[in-house]
C-alpha cells in the first residue's frame, strides 16, 4: 500500500504516558502499513519517543507484541524508543533530594511532598506532582533520548536545520500531565530553533470507563491547562530540572515556549463522540501522518493549512492581555492568556482496500487451514472443513507399510537391523544353514560327526553369533531397546510429516493413521506372546528331532555311519540342527521383541499425542484466521451513517466473488497450500510432531498469511480480475461515483459529511464574543482575524484522466465548498485536487487562535478544580495543590477565565490604593511604617506572642514608601497544623481599648485573603479597604456575611479615633473559609 509522500525535514514524535503511547503506537503501525517493507521506512527522517513510568506497553523477553504486529511484522517499540522514567521510585528520591539536585526546587516541602503523593503502584498514579518527579530525576536521560532521536533523523534527510518535534500527552493522568511542562521547556531549551507542538488531550466529559477518574482526573486537567496557559503567556517560568533556577524559554519570537498548543477532546465541534481509548489515538494519529507525509506544504494552494499548522499566522493574535491590568512603567500591559491554540479534525473516506485485502487473505488462509486439516477437496466447493471417508486400515496397515515402518517380526526380532549404524547380517535360518554345511567336513572327522556338528554350531552360538553370540547379542540390544524404539518411530513419523507436507495426507488422517498403529501395536504385542509359545513348541520338536537323530545314528554300524543310512542321517542332522540353533535363536529373539514392541507403543503414543497436539495448533490457527475474517467484514455503514471518523466505500460483492473463484481453482490452491507449509515450517530437519507443534505458533500462521500469502493473493487479483471486478488498486471517486448517482446524492453526501466532520473540540461562542479590556480594536472580536480562525483542507484525489471522473469531482468539490458555514469563525477552505491517495477522499479542519476560556468544558472542569482546592479542611487543601500541581499550589497562575466587571472593578480599585500608598505618608510623626506587600515572617517561624510587648511605639518602622500589598494580590491562606500563628512584630498595642480576638478572612472580587487579627483590620476599615460592606468569615461564623453585621467588627465603622499608626496586615493561622456562595 506504499505511496509517494510529501515528507521534509526530520520529525520526532514525543508520546507521554499511556495516551502518547497509544498515539505512537498507532502512528507506527500506521507506518508499517503505508511503507511495508523495511527499506521504505528507512528512508523515512522520522523519530519515535515514548516516555512512561511503566513498560506496560514494550515487548517482555525478547517477544514481539501480538498487538503490536503489523501484516506479518512487528511494529513494537524498540529501546531506543523508550525512555522508562520510573528506574528510580519517587519515594526514593525524596528520601535522597540531596542526590537529586534537579528536583529540589520543584519540592518546597520534602515531608509534605512525601505525604501527599504517598506510595504509588503502577505509573505515577494520576498524581500530577508524582510524574514531574519522575521526569525530572530522568530529564536528562530525556534530554539525550531527544538528541539520538534527532540524529537517527538527520542521518536520513541529511538535513540539520529543520526539525518538528510534536509532543502528546493527556493531561488526566499522572506522567503525562505531570511531565509535559518540563518535557515542553527542556525541549526547547535543547532545540531552540524547532517547530515545537503540542498535542494536549483535554478530561473527556463523559468517561468510556468508570474506574478512570481516581479522584483528581477533571482537576487533573485544569491544574495542566492552567499551566501551560501560565507558561505559554510568559507568566511562570517553572523550575529548571536540568540547569538551576527557573528556566525562561518563554521567546517573544514564538510567543511562547512552545510554537503552539493542539488541545482535543473525545467529541467533535458538531457533537460526534469517539471513543477516547480506542478510536480517538487513531485519528490522531491519523491527522500527524497526513501532516507528515500526505499534505505538501510546498504548494502555493495550501499556504493556509501549513500556516495553520505550525500556528505561524497567529502572532498579531496571540496573547490575550490582562483585563485588571493598567500598563506598567514599560507601557506594557501583562498578558493573561495564550491564544496560540488550536484543535483539529480530520474525516477520511475511503476505499478500505488493506481490510479487503485482509479479508481475501485469511479467507483462502481459511481454505488452506482446512487443507493441511483435511484434505478434502469438492468440485465448486473447494477444500472443505469435512473429513474424507476412506479405509485407512487398509491403505496404511498392509504388509508391505509395516515392513516398511519396521513393524514386522524381522524388525522387531532384530533378524533385520533397525539402526542405520549396525552391521547387515544375514537372516537367522541363512545363518545356521551355512554354519551346518560349512563345517560339515570337518566335523566328520569326529567320531561322532552329529555331535561334534553340534558342538561347533553351539560354540557359535554361545560366542561367536553376530561377533558375540546369540544372548549376549540380544543383552545388548536389550540395552539400546530406547533408542531401537525411537529410531522406528522416527521412522514412521517422518514418513507421514513427508507425506503431510507435500499435501498428499492430512492432519486427522495423520490421527487416524497413529491411532490405528497403536491399535496394530497392541495386536502385535498380543501375537508376539503366542508366537512364543508357538516357537517355543518349534524350538522343543527340533530338539528333539536332534536327539532322536544322534540316536538313530549311534545304533547304526560302523560301516553304516559311513555310507548309507549313516549318510543320510548325518545330511538330515546339518538341516535338523540349522533348523534347531535358528528356532533356538528366534525364541531368546521373540522374547527381545516382545520388550522392544512394549517401547514401540510407547513411542507411537507419544507420536500420537505429539500428532494430536500439532492438530490443535491447527486447530487453533483455524479458530484464529475465522476470527481474522469476521474482523474484516464490513462493519462500517458507509454513507448510511457518516458519524464516524472513518467513512468506508466498498462493494463487498465484488471481494466475495474474487474469494470464491481463487478457493475453487483445483490448480492453483493445492499449490498456494504447498507455499504456505513451507513457508510456516522451521527450516531445520523435522525431528517430530511434538516440536514442530512448539516451533510452529498461530503467530507465526498469521504472519505466513500477512506475508506470504496476501503477496499471492496480489499476484493472483493482477492475473484473474479484469478491469472492471479488480477489487484491489480502486480510486475512491470511482466508488462514490457509483453510489452518488445524482446531483441530490452529491449535495447530500457533501452535506453529512461536511456537518459531521469538524474540530474534536467544542468552543463556548460566548466566551469568543468576550469584550474585554486591554483588548480593545484589533484584538477585539469584532475583528474576525483576531479569534477563533478555521482552515479547512479537503484532498480529493485525481480522476485518473477519467473525463467522465473528472466531471464527478467537479460537482462533489462545487457541492463540498457549498456545504461549510462560515457564521462562526473566519474560514479558510481549500480543496487540493492533486492528493497523492488514490483510495480516500479526506477532511483536515484546524480550528486556531482561541483562549482556554472558550472551550466549552473549562467552566465545569473549573468548578471542581476549585472545589477540590478549597475543601473547608487547610491541610487537606495543601496536600491537594501537591497532587494538582507541579509546582506550588498554582496560586501565581494567571486566571485562565476573564474576570467580570465586578471582580475588574475591585481589583483596580485595590491597585489605585495601592499606588496612592505608594506616593502619601500615612505614618504620623514623620516614623516610617512597614510597606504594604513587603515579605513577612516566613511561615511557620516563631512570631511574637499575642498580648506581648510589640516594637516600642514612636520606634523607627520599616522605610516610608516602599509599595504595601493590595488587596488583589494573593497572600498565603495555609496554617500549619496546630492553629492560629500569632502576628509578627511591627504593628501598634493599643493602650486602652482591649480588642476583640478574631481570625477573619476578607473577600475581594471573589478572592479570599486573610486570616486578618482585629489591629490589622481596623487599619482596613480606616484606610477605606474594608466596609460594612465587605463579605467576611472567620471560624464560627456559618457563611459569609457583610463585616457590618458581624457584632465583633461593627465597631470599626463609628467614627474613627486618632490612630498613631497603621502597621502592616500580617498572615495568621487559621481555618479556611468555605467558597463564596
Amino acid at each position: 500500500m506504499s505511496t509517494k509522500n510529501y515528507c521534509t525535514g526530520n520529525h520526532i514524535l514525543v508520546g507521554l504516558g499511556g495516551t502518547g503511547g497509544k498515539i505512537l503506537k498507532a502512528f507506527k503501525m500506521r507506518m508499517f502499513e503505508e511503507y511495508p517493507t523495511a527499506e521504505e521506512r528507512k528512508k523515512l527522517p522520522v523519530a519515535l519517543l515514548y516516555v512512561d513510568s511503566t513498560d506496560e506497553m514494550m515487548p517482555k523477553d525478547g517477544r514481539s507484541r501480538p498487538d503490536f504486529r503489523v501484516m506479518g511484522q512487528d511494529a513494537s517499540f524498540t529501546n531506543n524508543e523508550f525512555l522508562n522514567i520510573k528506574a528510580v521510585d519517587v519515594e526514593h528520591i525524596l528520601d535522597h533530594i540531596g542526590s537529586y539536585p534537579s528536583v529540589k526546587g520543584i519540592v518546597e516541602n520534602v515531608s509534605g511532598v512525601k505525604s501527599a503523593i504517598g506510595s504509588l503502584g503502577e505509573a505515577a498514579g494520576q498524581k500530577r506532582r508524582a510524574g514531574r518527579l519522575l521526569f525530572a530525576a530522568n530529564a536528562i536521560g530525556y534530554v539525550n533520548s531527544l538528541r539520538d532521536a534527532f540524529a537517527r533523523c538527520q542521518s536520513i534527510s541529511g538535513d540539520t536545520s529543520t526539525l518538528y518535534i510534536n509532543i502528546f500527552a493527556g493531561l488526566c493522568g499522572g506522567t503525562g500531565s505531570g511531565s509535559i511542562v518540563d518535557v515542553v521547556v527542556q525541549t526547547r531549551k535543547a532545540f531552540p530553533e524547532a517547530v515545537i507542538s503540542v498535542y494536549a488531550m483535554m478530561p473527556e466529559m463523559h468517561l468510556p470507563k468508570a474506574d478512570m477518574d481516581q479522584g483528581r482526573y477533571y482537576q487533573n486537567g485544569y491544574a495542566a491547562l492552567a499551566e501551560l496557559n501560565a507558561l505559554q503567556a510568559g507568566r511562570w517560568f517553572p523550575q529548571d530540572v536540568t540547569g538551576g533556577g527557573e528556566a525562561k524559554q518563554h521567546s517573544d519570537k514564538v510567543k511562547g515556549v512552545a510554537n503552539g498548543l493542539t488541545i482535543y477532546s473525545n467529541v467533535n465541534e458538531n457533537g460526534v463522540t469517539v471513543n477516547s481509548l480506542k478510536e480517538l489515538p487513531k485519528i490522531v494519529s491519523d491527522y500527524i501522518f497526513a501532516r507528515i507525509f500526505v499534505v505538501n506544504e510546498t504548494a502555493d494552494n495550501l499556504v493556509a493549512i501549513k500556516h495553520a499548522f505550525r500556528y505561524e499566522n497567529m502572532d498579531d493574535f496571540a496573547y490575550e492581555y490582562d483585563e485588571a491590568a493598567n500598563a506598567g512603567a514599560d507601557g506594557r500591559i501583562p498578558v493573561a492568556r495564550t491564544k496560540k491554540i488550536s484543535s483539529f479534525g480530520i474525516k477520511r473516506v475511503m476505499y478500505p482496500e488493506l481490510r479487503i485485502l485482509k479479508h481475501i487473505t485469511y479467507t483462502v488462509g481459511e481454505s488452506v487451514l482446512y487443507q493441511f486439516k483435511y484434505n478434502n477437496w469438492r468440485e465448486n466447493q473447494g477444500f472443505v472443513n469435512e473429513e474424507r471417508n476412506k479405509d485407512y486400515r487398509k491403505e496404511y496397515l498392509n504388509s508391505d507399510n509395516l515392513s516398511k515402518w519396521m513393524l514386522d517380526e524381522k524388525h522387531l526380532t532384530q533378524e533385520v537391523k533397525v539402526l542405520e549404524s549396525d552391521a547387515d547380517y544375514p537372516l537367522f535360518s541363512d545363518y545356521w544353514h551355512d554354519k551346518a554345511i560349512g563345517y560339515a567336513e570337518d566335523a566328520k572327522k569326529a567320531d561322532c560327526p552329529l555331535n561334534e556338528l553340534d558342538n561347533i554350531m553351539a560354540e557359535f552360538y554361545t560366542s561367536h553369533f553376530r561377533e558375540e553370540g546369540v544372548e549376549s547379542f540380544y543383552v545388548g540390544k536389550a540395552k539400546a531397546l530406547p533408542e531401537i524404539s525411537k529410531e522406528i518411530r522416527h521412522g514412521i513419523e517422518s514418513e507421514l510429516f513427508e507425506k503431510w507436507k507435500v499435501g498428499d495426507i492430512s492432519i486427522v488422517e495423520l490421527q487416524k493413521v497413529s491411532k490405528l498403529l497403536l491399535e496394530r501395536m497392541g495386536e502385535i504385542r498380543t501375537e508376539l506372546e503366542a508366537r512364543i509359545k508357538e516357537a517355543k513348541e518349534e524350538y522343543e520338536a527340533c530338539d528333539q528331532d536332534r536327539l532322536d537323530n544322534v540316536s538313530e545314528w549311534s545304533r547304526l554300524g560302523i560301516l553304516q555311519r559311513m555310507v548309507g543310512a549313516g549318510a543320510r542321517r548325518y545330511a538330515d542332522h546339518q538341516g535338523i540342527l540349522t533348523d534347531y540353533y535358528t528356532a533356538k535363536t528366534m525364541l531368546i529373539a521373540l522374547e527381545f521383541a516382545k520388550q522392544l514392541a512394549a517401547k514401540v507403543f510407547v513411542e507411537l503414543g507419544k507420536m500420537d499425542a505429539d500428532i494430536l497436539s500439532f492438530s490443535q495448533k491447527i486447530n487453533e490457527a483455524i479458530e484464529e484466521t475465522e476470527r481474522l475474517v469476521a474482523a474484516q467484514r464490513k462493519v462500517n455503514k458507509g454513507l448510511e451513517d457518516m458519524k464516524g471518523a472513518i467513512i468506508e466505500v466498498s462493494e463487498d460483492d465484488a471481494m466475495t466473488e474474487f474469494e470464491v473463484d481463487l478457493k475453487i481453482d483445483k490448480v492453483d490452491m493445492p499449490n498456494i497450500s504447498r507455499q504456505l507449509r513451507e513457508s510456516i515450517l522451521p527450516q531445520e530437519e523435522f525431528v517430530n510432531f511434538g516440536r514442530l507443534a512448539n516451533e510452529i505458533s498461530v503467530d507465526d500462521i498469521k504472519d505466513a498469511f500477512d506475508v506470504k500469502l496476501s503477496a499471492v493473493v496480489k499476484a493472483k487479483h493482477d492475473e484473474k480480475a479484469d478491469s472492471d471486478n479488480k477489487v484491489l488498486g480502486l480510486n475512491i471517486l470511482t466508488q462514490l461515483q457509483q453510489k452518488l448517482r445524482t446531483d441530490d446524492d452529491i449535495k447530500k453526501f457533501a452535506h453529512d459529511i461536511v456537518s459531521q466532520s469538524g474540530a474534536f473540540l467544542k468552543l463556548n461562542n460566548d466566551q469568543i464574543q468576550m469584550h474585554l479590556r486591554n483588548n480593545e480594536g484589533n484584538l477585539s472580536p469584532t475583528n474576525p482575524a483576531s479569534i477563533n480562525k478555521k482552515v479547512i483542507l479537503v484532498s480529493i484525489p485525481s480522476p485518473d484522466e477519467n473525463v467522465g471522473l473528472s466531471k464527478f469531482a467537479d460537482k462533489l468539490e462545487d457541492a463540498i465548498k457549498n456545504s461549510f458555514n462560515q457564521s462562526t469563525a473566519r474560514t479558510d477552505i481549500i480543496i487540493d485536487r492533486k492528493s497523492p491517495r488514490k483510495d480516500e477522499l479526506c477532511i483536515m479542519t484546524v480550528s486556531y487562535n482561541f483562549p482556554m476560556r472558550a472551550i466549552d468544558w473549562m467552566s465545569p472542569y473549573k468548578e471542581r478544580y476549585e472545589r477540590f482546592l478549597n475543601t473547608g479542611n487547610p491541610n487537606t487543601d495543601v496536600t491537594n495543590a501537591i497532587l494538582l500541581h507541579s509546582e506550588g499550589d498554582g496560586k501565581n497562575l494567571p486566571s485562565v477565565f476573564a474576570l467580570s466587571d465586578e471582580e475588574i472593578q475591585a481589583k483596580l480599585a485595590a491597585n489605585t490604593l495601592y499606588n496612592q500608598q505608594l506616593v502619601q505618608p500615612q505614618q504620623p510623626f514623620g516614623q516610617a511604617q512597614q510597606p504594604f506587600g513587603q515579605a513577612q515572617q516566613p511561615f511557620g517561624q516563631a512570631q511574637q506572642p499575642f498580648g506581648q510587648a510589640q516594637q516600642p511605639f514612636g520606634q523607627a518602622q520599616q522605610p516610608f514608601g516602599q509599595p504595601q500589598q493590595p488587596f488583589g494580590q494573593p497572600q498565603g491562606m495555609t496554617t500549619p497544623p496546630g492553629g492560629p500563628t500569632p502576628p509578627p512584630p511591627g504593628g501598634l498595642t493599643p493602650p486602652v481599648f482591649q480588642e476583640p480576638q478574631v481570625n477573619l478572612f476578607i473577600n475581594v472580587a471573589g478572592q479570599s485573603y486573610g486570616p486578618y487579627n482585629y489591629a490589622t483590620c481596623k487599619q482596613y476599615a480606616q484606610a477605606g479597604q474594608l466596609t460594612a460592606q465587605t463579605m467576611v468569615w472567620m471560624e464560627g461564623m456559618p457563611a459569609w456575611a457583610p463585616a457590618g453585621q458581624v457584632p465583633a467588627l461593627q465597631a470599626l465603622f463609628a467614627p474613627p479615633a486618632a490612630m498613631p499608626g497603621q502597621p502592616t496586615p500580617p498572615p495568621m493561622g487559621g481555618p479556611t473559609p468555605p467558597p463564596m456562595g
